[in-house]
């Protein structure tokens, strides 16, 4: 053991041994001073390289705030729960360090790398991070043990669940490929250009960020709540995005390729431009009786979770459209055709389909409660790009209360969808399956 001012390091003599050796900075005062961790660095920096007198850096909930320490390198180091509040990190390294629990608030960290560190309830609250790289770190909650004292009884643990805050940070261009960022609050953060491919953010807070152009592709989203958050430019090609909370964002001009979206709330999100001007024409079209404005047509379009709620979209065109967990809810679709369409879990409730056309549509979960399908056709359908025959799914079809009269349905298997006050008097049934008249039928 050596002390050097007001600071001790206890040391173990070469990395070889059963217990990695370690520089442990024992705090006897509120803040470190600069000339301490440049020592403690220095021989930090001999362990990683296997020069003689290296030792691993270790430091337990001590304060570093303030210090300028560009560039140093602080890899494999363990430091839970130390303060690094308003230092100036620029290009410093972090590689697979224990940084669980620390602060990072306000610390400028352009450049630096996290990657594969333990930041798991981590604060880098209103932090610097540009082109900073988290890629493989672990950002997940971190349970903070805390010993609270009530009165003369003994202290008592009190554990929390402390999710990584980067609320109101600038992770412009910052690398977070395949980070684990679940319950992240990222708030209000600027993430320019930034890149989340393949990561996890599951029930993360991204309300008000700024995701211009950034590249979450292959990424789990799924219950991430991105209120009102700027998504320009932004892929999210063959994102989890199921039960995310998408109101208020402007998806113009968003990849949403492939991406799964059943659940997620979309209303409130502005439509695409395309379809506002498609809509607008339509309207005029329907008016007009033809007169003027333009039918709309969907066909071969993605618009997976699009909200048409209470749209009227009488007689437009969804061919062979990925319309998957979209909404419908009340929307006018007299003798609209969905014919080859993906429609699994998208919802029409309450919506008015009469005369409308489902052959060769997947609906699989879709949700027809209280629809009126009054004269529907639902047929098989030839796909005209392949030439194969598709065959209409209802799979788990939610037909609760709906109107069926006079609709003519062939070749359709009904055995998992769910029928109950269901009218199909007058309707024609041709080669159908698991759809039997009985007490839940009229």
């Amino acid at each position: 053991m050596a002390a050097r001012g007001r600071f001790l390091y206890s040391e173990s003599p070469n990395r070889h041994h059963c217990n990695p050796p370690r520089v442990e900075i024992i705090a006897m005062s509120a803040r470190i001073p600069p000339e301490p961790v440049r020592w403690a660095l220095s021989r930090h920096n001999a362990y990683l390289t296997s020069r003689p007198g290296g030792v691993r850096l270790q430091c337990r909930a001590d304060d570093f705030s303030d210090l300028k320490l560009d560039g140093a390198i602080f890899d494999d180091a363990i430091l839970p729960g130390c303060s690094f509040a308003s230092c100036s990190l620029q290009d410093a390294r972090f590689l697979r360090a224990d940084l669980f629990g620390s602060d990072f608030t306000r610390a400028d960290l352009t450049g630096t790398t996290f990657e594969r560190a333990d930041l798991r309830g981590t604060n880098f609250l209103m932090a610097v991070l540009k082109k900073t790289s988290f890629r493989q770190a672990d950002l997940r909650p971190g349970q903070i043990v805390q010993h609270v004292k009530e009165g003369d009884g003994p202290a008592k643990e009190k554990k929390q669940d402390v999710p990584v805050n980067m609320s109101g940070a600038n992770l412009d261009e910052a690398n977070l490929g395949h980070a684990h960022m679940d319950q992240a609050n990222m708030s209000n953060a600027s993430a320019v250009n930034a890149t989340f491919t393949g990561a996890s953010l599951f029930a993360a807070n991204l309300t008000g960020a700024d995701l211009s152009g950034a590249d979450f592709s292959g990424a789990k989203l799924k219950d991430t709540t991105f209120v009102g958050a700027n998504l320009e430019g932004a892929k999210l090609a063959g994102c989890d995005l199921r039960g995310a909370n998408l109101r208020s964002v402007d998806l113009t001009s968003v990849d949403l390729s492939g991406a799964m979206m059943a659940g997620a709330i979309y209303r409130g999100a502005q439509l695409p431009a395309e379809i506002e001007a498609k809509l607008l024409l339509h309207g005029k079209w329907i008016a007009s009786n033809g007169l003027s404005g333009e039918r709309a047509v969907f066909t071969g379009m993605k618009l997976p979770g699009i909200d048409f709620s209470s749209c009227d979209l009488r007689a437009a065109v969804f061919h062979d459209t990925n319309l998957a967990g979209a909404y419908f809810t009340k929307s006018q679709l007299l003798f609209t055709s969905f014919v080859g369409s993906d429609i699994r879990k998208a919802n029409f409730d309450q919506a008015s389909l009469g005369g409308a056309n489902f052959s060769g549509a997947i609906l699989l979960g879709a949700a027809f409660r209280a629809a009126q399908l009054v004269g529907v056709e639902i047929f098989n359908a030839l796909n005209q790009r392949t030439g194969k025959t598709i065959f209409p799914r209802f799979d788990n079809a939610d037909m609760t209360g709906v109107d069926l009269r006079g609709a003519v349905v062939e070749g359709v298997d009904f055995a998992s969808a769910t029928f109950d006050r269901v009218n199909i008097a007058g309707t024609e049934l041709r080669n159908c399956t698991g759809m039997r008249a009985g007490p839940r039928h009229k």
